[in-house]
């Protein structure tokens, strides 16, 4: 196997392959702008970034975790982010295949335009309301085979029950709302944005349910590497409301767009009108989340012990966060043992997560001690990374 002047050995991977997800974004980055014949110099101006920091992330001396830098090297190759990310991943054991095939079931049922069959029917107030626990429950502890298991019976039960006389018709709206935005998410965060698109757009937002698909279509857009346009839109949505997930979901929107004050002025806003553990754990990782675009690694850290209280999928989101931010300051050990910690909170969820992916990578290349680097390659063998 030879070695290619980057510093990375040379692969039979190449851009558009369903194997990507092995390799760190640097590597396909390389490969993007060498395929589209640009100098690095030439994609730090496009992209913004310092020069040594594009060489630095091919050669595998940096990574990226801050999704800020993601969008913007995106955009200065011209390219969707996922062309950086690999996604949608390979399957990797059963569940793995089983939340990526919802895929299929969620596109089927945007597309089904016939009679559903008893199966797939769950009608009344009380199956739709079980349902619709089902797939919240799902979110809160991070669960992505939970929720794509569930997904698909409640989007049919939802479409059904608005036009029900069993149904209170405000409520089926806010859950059939909550079902479009659900799966709208999880197709997002693994790389089916497309699709996640024409799922926001058939839902009806209703008043008093949480804003969930703004918030989603926010996330969305912001994923997409616009996130900007991200920001726009969710002022449009302000004139209507101003929920605590879309608060945070527009904040996350400035701060990748490099707009910190705005950003700031969100969350302080997202602070004040939270209530309840679970809106506060989600204003606690906006604002992590918000720090790391920056690079203010000290402001992510301080909301690390918040995690030990909140619900798996935010405490995972949380100590990842926070993982990155002690790998930033060198402590690869301690980085170490908090994305373990991310991983065990909700396994799947973070196996999925692109930059979760990008920071093992970078702690497999840093690991120093024997015992460690063992441990890094089992992580790895779990995630599915090579």
């Amino acid at each position: 196997m030879s070695t290619e002047p980057d510093g990375y050995a040379s692969t039979s991977v190449k851009p558009g392959t369903d194997r990507e997800g092995d390799v760190p974004i640097g590597h396909r980055l390389a490969q993007w702008r060498k395929r589209r014949g640009i100098a690095a110099s030439d994609l730090a101006r496009s992209s913004g970034l310092a020069e040594q920091l594009v060489i630095d992330v091919e050669a595998g001396r940096d990574w990226v975790d801050r999704h800020s830098v993601l969008c913007s090297l995106a955009g200065g190759l011209h390219l969707d982010p996922l062309d950086l990310t690999g996604q949608p991943y390979a399957p990797h054991g059963e569940q793995h295949a089983t939340v990526r095939a919802a895929a299929w079931h969620l596109r089927r049922h945007l597309f089904h335009s016939g009679p559903h069959t008893p199966a797939e029917q769950q009608r009344g107030r009380t199956g739709l309301l079980s349902a619709a626990e089902e797939v919240r429950d799902a979110q809160a502890i991070g669960d992505e085979h939970a929720l794509a298991l569930a997904l698909p019976m409640l989007l049919v039960a939802a479409d059904d029950s608005v036009s029900s006389e069993d149904v209170d018709r405000p409520e089926a709206v806010a859950v059939r709302n909550l079902a479009y935005a659900a799966a709208a998410g999880l197709l997002r965060r693994l790389g089916y944005r497309d699709l996640a698109w024409s799922l926001l757009n058939r839902a009806r937002p209703a008043a008093d349910d949480g804003q969930v698909v703004e918030a989603e279509e926010v996330r969305l857009l912001t994923s997409m590497g616009m996130p900007a346009a991200a920001a726009d839109r969710a002022e449009q949505h302000f004139a209507a409301a101003r929920s605590v997930a879309l608060l945070c979901a527009a904040a996350f929107a400035h701060a990748s767009a490099g707009q910190r004050l705005p950003a700031e002025h969100l969350l302080d806003e997202a602070d004040r009108c939270a209530s309840g553990a679970e809106e506060a754990a989600e204003v606690t990782v906006a604002r992590a989340s918000s720090a790391m675009q920056f690079g203010a690694w000290e402001q992510v850290l301080e909301q690390q012990e918040a995690a030990a209280t909140m619900p798996p999928a935010r405490r995972a989101d949380l100590l990842q966060l926070a993982a990155g931010a002690w790998a930033r300051r060198g402590q690869i050990n301690r980085a170490f043992d908090l994305l373990m910690a991310a991983e065990k909170a909700a396994a799947l969820y973070i196996r999925l997560d692109p930059l979760a992916r990008e920071l093992l990578h970078a702690l497999r290349a840093r690991a120093r001690d024997a015992d460690s680097a063992r441990e890094l390659e089992r992580m790895a063998g779990r995630f599915g990374v090579k």
